[in-house]
C-alpha cells in the first residue's frame, strides 16, 4: 500500500494535484486462467495535495493508534537533542599519514622496552595533531582541545610531559627509521640533501637551560631574546629527512659542519652539497668547505668582482633554456666554476622598478635636500656629488641594467649540469618555506618550556607536523598542481562528528564531506568513514 499522486490540467489551464491511496492487488486474467496480472486499486481518495499536507502529522498520529505494532512517530523537536559537535577530519587524514610513515610502530616498539603504562604513541600523535591543527601548549592540549576531538584518545597533563620527555629520548632511533621510512615510501635517491638553519626566540629567564638558550643573529630581528638555532635537513624533492638544534649564538658555517657529521653517522646519504644563498658568501666561509672536502652550491657576490669579470660573466651568450623563462651558462674564471642565469621576466620587472625610482628621485633632487637622499638605500647609489651639489649618475645607472633578470652561482661541484646546479639552488626555497610553515602555521614559537630536553621535544613535535604536512600538501600537488592546500586543509576541518540523542539513544553522525576535502581521502587512499559512527 502506498501513495499515489495524479496532476490533472483544468480548462482555464491551471493544475491541481491529488493524492490517493492506493494498493496493487494481483487479478486473474480473464483471458488466460493460468496467468494472473496486477493492478492498481485505489482504496481511499486523500484529496488535493496541497491541503492535505498540513494533514499529514494528524493523520500519522491517528494512525498509530490503531496499529498493532509498536510504532512511534518522531517529534523532531522534542525527540531529537543534538549534543555536541566534535573534530574529526584532521584525526582521520593526518592520522593514516602518521601510520604510513610507520610512526605508531616505531614508537610502540621502543615503548615495550619502557616502564610507561598508558599509551605514549597516541599521546605524541595527539600533540603532533594538535600543532598542524590548532597549536596549544600541553597544558591547553590537556584540558581544552583534545575534549574536542573526536575519537582521540584522553591523557592526563603529565603523561603529555612523560611523552615528551620520551620523545626526545629516543630521537636518534625515530628520526633514523622515519627517514628510512619516508626513502622508501616515496621512492627516494637521496643523493643530495639540502641544509638551512633559522632562529627560534625564547621568552623568559631560561630556567635550567642555560646551554642552549643564548642572545645570537636572530632571523626575527629579536636581539632582546635568547634564541635556539634549528636546523632541517631536507630531501631535493621538498620532504624533511631531520632536524638539528644547536644554542642560540651558533653561526650558519659552525652549525653546517656539525649537522654534516651528524648526518652523515646517522643517514645512507651518498652525496651533501652545501646549498646557500649570497648573504652566507664569503672568500673565507667557502675555503672552509674547501678545506673539508665539502661541496657547495651558493650565491655569488658578482658585484665584488672586477668590472672586467663581471662584464664577461654578464654577457647574454651561449645561454641555454634551462625551463620557461629561465636561461643559464657556465663560466669559469680563475679556476672558479661560475653558473650564470638569466630571467626575462624579472629583467622587465627590475627595469620597471628602477625607472619608478629614478623618476622619483628626479623629483626630488629639486625638493630634498643632499643628506635626505644619501640616507636613502633606493636613491643613494644613483646619486653622485659635484660641487656639493647632488645629481644623477648616469654611469651607475648604466651600470645597472647589466643586473637586470641576472643571477650567478658559484659551485666547487664538477658533476651537476648547469640546469642541475640552479634547480639544487631554486630547492632551497622548499626548505626556506618549511620555516616559514613551522613559524606561522605550526606556531613553533616562541617556547616556553624551561629544561633543554623539553624544548627540543617542543621543538621535534613540530618537526613531525611539519612533516606530515608537507607529505599531504606533496600528494596533493602530484594530483593536481593548482589544487590549493590550505583551501584543501579547511575543508578537512569542517568534518565534523556530531553526536546526538534520539529518545534517549545516543548516536554519532559524520557530517558531510564538503568542497576540496574529498581529495586529501583520495590521494591517501582513504575511504571515508561510514556516517553513523560508533555509539560513544
Amino acid at each position: 500500500m502506498y501513495i499515489r499522486s495524479k496532476t490533472f490540467t483544468r480548462k482555464n489551464g491551471t493544475q491541481k494535484t491529488y493524492l490517493y491511496l492506493v494498493e496493487a492487488r494481483r487479478f486473474k486474467d480473464p483471458n488466460n486462467p493460468k496467468k494472473s496480472k496486477v493492478r492498481q486499486v485505489t482504496i481511499a481518495s486523500l484529496g488535493e495535495q496541497e491541503k492535505f499536507q498540513d494533514k499529514i502529522p494528524q493523520v500519522l498520529q491517528h494512525l498509530i493508534k490503531y496499529s498493532k505494532e509498536k510504532l512511534e512517530l518522531l517529534d523532531l523537536a522534542q525527540d531529537l537533542s543534538p549534543d555536541e559537535a566534535l573534530e574529526f577530519g584532521p584525526k582521520i587524514i593526518f592520522e593514516r599519514i602518521w601510520s604510513d610513515l610507520g610512526l605508531d610502530k616505531i614508537i610502540n616498539k621502543l615503548q615495550r622496552k619502557t616502564k610507561h603504562q598508558f599509551n605514549l604513541e597516541q599521546a605524541l600523535f595527539s600533540s603532533v595533531l594538535n600543532r598542524i591543527v590548532e597549536p596549544k601548549s600541553e597544558l591547553a592540549t590537556c584540558n581544552l582541545w583534545a575534549d574536542n576531538v573526536y575519537g582521540l584518545e584522553k591523557f592526563q597533563l603529565h603523561q603529555y610531559y612523560r611523552s615528551l620527555d620520551f620523545l626526545i629520548e629516543h630521537k636518534p632511533k625515530i628520526e633514523q627509521d622515519l627517514f628510512h621510512n619516508i626513502r622508501d615510501l616515496f621512492n627516494l635517491e637521496v643523493d643530495l640533501v639540502l641544509f638551512d638553519t633559522s632562529s627560534i626566540i625564547y621568552r623568559g629567564d631560561g630556567g635550567r637551560a642555560e646551554e642552549i638558550l643564548d642572545y645570537g643573529f636572530s632571523k626575527e630581528k629579536r636581539f632582546d631574546l635568547k634564541q635556539v638555532v634549528i636546523g632541517v635537513l631536507m630531501s631535493k624533492e621538498g620532504l624533511p629527512l631531520a632536524h638539528f638544534v644547536y644554542p642560540g649564538n651558533t653561526n650558519d658555517f659552525s652549525a653546517f659542519p656539525q649537522m654534516l657529521a651528524e648526518a652523515k653517522s646517522k643517514f645512507p646519504i651518498r652525496r651533501v652539497v652545501f646549498v646557500f644563498d649570497k648573504g652566507m658568501t664569503s672568500k673565507k666561509n667557502l675555503q672552509k668547505l674547501v678545506d673539508n672536502h665539502d661541496e657547495y652550491i651558493a650565491g655569488a657576490r658578482i658585484k665584488q668582482l672586477s668590472s672586467d669579470k663581471r662584464e664577461k660573466l654578464l654577457e647574454k651568450i651561449d645561454m641555454q633554456q634551462v625551463k620557461q623563462n629561465l636561461w643559464a651558462k657556465e663560466v669559469v674564471l680563475d679556476d672558479q666554476r661560475y653558473i650564470v642565469c638569466y630571467n626575462p621576466k624579472q629583467a622587465e620587472k627590475d627595469l620597471q622598478r628602477r625607472e619608478e625610482v629614478i623618476a622619483r628621485l628626479r623629483e626630488n633632487l629639486k625638493t630634498k635636500g643632499l643628506k635626505s637622499l644619501l640616507i636613502s638605500k633606493e636613491y643613494s647609489k644613483y646619486v653622485t656629488i659635484k660641487a656639493d651639489k647632488p645629481k644623477l649618475n648616469e654611469e651607475k645607472i648604466k651600470a645597472e641594467e647589466l643586473f637586470d633578470g641576472m643571477f650567478v652561482l658559484t659551485t666547487n661541484n664538477k658533476d651537476l649540469s648547469p640546469p642541475e646546479v640552479v634547480t639544487a639552488y631554486k630547492d632551497l626555497q622548499k626548505v626556506e618555506r618549511a620555516f616559514r610553515c613551522l613559524k606561522t602555521e605550526l606556531q613553533i614559537g616562541p617556547i616556553y618550556h624551561h629544561t633543554e630536553p623539553r624544548i627540543r621535544a617542543h621543538i621535534m613535535v613540530a618537526f613531525l607536523a611539519l612533516v606530515l604536512r608537507i607529505i599531504l600538501e606533496k600528494k596533493l600537488k602530484e594530483t593536481e598542481k593548482n589544487l590549493s592546500f590550505s583551501r584543501v586543509l579547511a575543508d578537512i576541518k569542517k568534518i565534523k562528528a556530531v553526536k546526538f540523542n534520539v529518545k534517549d539513544k545516543k548516536y554519532v553522525m559524520r557530517t558531510e564531506i564538503q568542497g576540496e576535502a574529498y581529495q586529501a581521502f583520495k590521494v591517501l587512499n582513504l575511504k571515508p568513514p561510514l556516517r553513523i559512527l560508533e555509539q560513544p
